[in-house]
């Protein structure tokens, strides 16, 4: 005798096609989990693209706000324009970088995603449009609006 034993009846293996069978299971499982959490980071990611552009244009209507209350006409002598810093007028819109910013507002255009920020004005009413390519709607442009009346002193 060689040293080998016979399978009992009672004492049987998996077959190939058993295991098969389970690693095809286990694999619709794990690419069902990976692509439910990669939808969840791509609308995650959206929502905070969505955010950081809101608060891009509500920081240009504030720096509106302020320009109209220290007298400064300038936003009402130009349509098409951004601010820059706060408190300079930049009519560059998407023609070079003065109007493009990133998430934290600066004009680092290496960060993506680059918001481009263009005010546009109407008698006295001014609207704020912010656009970038989302990452949510792949090679799609994004945008937020806002429009806000502003007056100037007398």
């Amino acid at each position: 005798m060689l040293g080998f034993k016979r399978l009992r009846s009672n004492q049987r293996g998996d077959t190939i096609v058993e295991v098969l069978i389970s690693i095809a299971v286990i694999s619709m499982i794990l690419g069902g989990a990976y692509v439910t959490t990669n939808n969840s980071l791509r609308a995650e990611r959206g929502a905070q693209e969505r955010t950081d552009a809101s608060k891009l244009v509500e920081s240009q209507i504030e720096a509106l706000k302020n320009l109209a209350d220290t007298g400064d006409t300038t936003i009402f002598n130009t349509s098409g324009f951004c601010i820059t810093g706060g408190t300079t007028v930049s009519t560059s819109v998407k023609t070079n970088n003065t109007c493009k910013f990133n998430a934290t507002g600066s004009n680092n255009n290496t960060v993506q995603p680059v918001y481009y920020i263009s005010i546009t004005r109407n008698g006295n009413t001014f609207t704020v449009n912010n656009s970038w390519d989302s990452i949510e709607t792949s090679g799609q442009t994004d945008s937020v609006q806002m429009v806000y009346k502003v007056y100037e002193n007398d």
